[in-house]
């Protein structure tokens, strides 16, 4: 073929799988694993950099509208841009050092650069990554699956080196090996993994629950629906409880009693102020939890448009952790890895939700290992394989998407989700605030 014509029928096909990724259906995720292929055929490495980066042009679009509203309406529609921008060129590096015109090497560089693009650094925004098909494709064949999706891209690319004799019996080999995968984890283990008994996880639609009175009306939806469901483990959404205090334990004591009485379970998501190296004694914790206006806060519940809720008192900035927080017949914290980078990870500010790429990436509830994937997590290839390594029996997705409605965000993290509870054949709980 005319390496002119090679070359621009790679972007063309790049640019395709990423905008089939960016909507966030399963045929656009499976699309997807064909972007090594195309970004490393091309001739140059200048080409395989354009087909790249196209690629992630294409797949990280629906950042732009998404990070809008994140940043608020203050911000110019300049930075949403730029991260955009900025994130499809780091991310093409990789692909674009791995690039080789002696294609027999593409054998291990082709894996490496996928490889590059999963773990930190890089892998902190390492979005759309081809290997999140995996569980589509190969289905309950678990690390196996995962190698085969990893490793087929640069089989094919190193057979450029051989004669076209050996070439077509590996081709036949390889895709013959990938074909009997997908059949054999369909047939032996059709469909998905059964539900965990006693286990539900609701959604709820509060928008942004940070938002004066959102969080009080969270708070009595979470209550009510644990005193009326016969479940064991109730599993709500991130950040329903925006801030848990001594002030909110207090608040919620007589529920998590009743909870406790039932052997009932929530899991709840909740920011909770995060160890600082100065913590407060006892006594300092007993002055704030006195100090929390409570009559002032119930004034201002019953006279809603009255300037009365100037008197609540409001904590000030301060550093907060993103949890799931297990509380009611068990009690237990698990802390989110991966924050937003820029939108709640804030490298250097006092204010910054803590990056914790070396936490524990499975928890005990219920007597089942529970892998969580907290929001953006849920977008990411390092936390899920993260928690993969420590053998969970149940993988759990809680996300606060009322800030990309409208995207294709919210599907892409769902179907990513049930993605790789495919892979691994676990039961899989997602809950979702809107």
């Amino acid at each position: 073929m005319n390496p002119h014509f090679r070359d621009w029928g790679s972007l063309g096909a790049a640019i395709a799988m990423g905008l089939a990724a960016s909507t966030g259906h399963p045929m656009g995720i499976v699309a997807a694993t064909g972007m090594p292929f195309v970004c490393l055929m091309p001739g140059t490495r200048q080409a395989a950099f354009q087909s790249t980066f196209a690629y992630y042009v294409g797949s990280l679009w629906p950042m732009i509208p998404g990070l809008g509203r994140y940043i608020g309406e203050s911000a110019t529609l300049l930075i949403p841009l730029t991260l955009w921008i900025f994130t499809a060129i780091l991310l093409s590096v990789p692909w674009t050092i791995a690039w080789t015109s002696v294609h027999l090497h593409s054998l291990w560089r082709a894996p490496l650069a996928l490889l590059a693009t999963i773990v930190p650094p890089l892998g902190i925004i390492g979005l759309a990554s081809p290997l999140t098909a995996a569980g589509y494709l190969f289905p309950g064949t678990a690390w196996t699956g995962l190698a085969a999706a990893a490793f087929l891209p640069g089989i094919l690319i190193s057979t450029r080196a051989l004669s076209s004799r050996w070439r077509r019996l590996i081709h036949w080999i390889a895709v013959g090996f990938c074909i009997g995968l997908a059949i054999g984890g369909r047939v032996l283990l059709s469909g998905d993994a059964a539900p965990t008994p006693g286990w539900i996880a609701l959604n709820t639609h509060f928008g942004d629950v940070s938002q004066p009175f959102r969080d009080y009306v969270a708070a009595q939806f979470v209550q009510q629906e644990a005193a009326t469901t016969s479940a064991r483990v109730i599993i709500f959404p991130e950040s329903v409880v925006p801030r848990w205090s001594e002030a909110t334990e207090a608040f919620w004591y007589q529920s998590l009693d009743g909870c406790r009485a039932r052997g009932q379970i929530l899991a709840i998501g909740a920011g909770l102020p995060a160890e600082t190296g100065t913590g407060k004694d006892d006594r300092g914790k007993l002055s704030e939890l006195r100090s929390y206006n409570f009559s002032a806060a119930l004034k201002a519940l019953n006279n809603i448009d009255t300037p009365s809720f100037s008197a609540v008192s409001k904590p000030s900035g301060e550093p907060i952790d993103n949890t799931l927080l297990i509380m009611g017949a068990e009690s237990a914290t698990f802390y989110q890895r991966v924050p937003v980078p820029i939108g709640m990870w804030q490298p250097f500010s006092r204010i910054s939700v803590p990056l914790r790429l070396g936490a524990p990436g499975v928890l005990t509830i219920d007597r089942e290992r529970a892998a969580v994937l907290i929001c953006y997590e849920q977008l990411l290839t390092f936390p899920i394989l993260a928690s993969m390594l420590q053998h969970p029996t149940v993988l759990i997705g809680i996300s606060n998407s009322f800030w990309v409605d409208g995207t294709t965000i919210p599907r892409y993290q769902a179907n990513a989700v049930r993605g790789w509870a495919k892979l691994f054949r676990l039961p899989y709980f997602l809950a979702v605030n809107s």
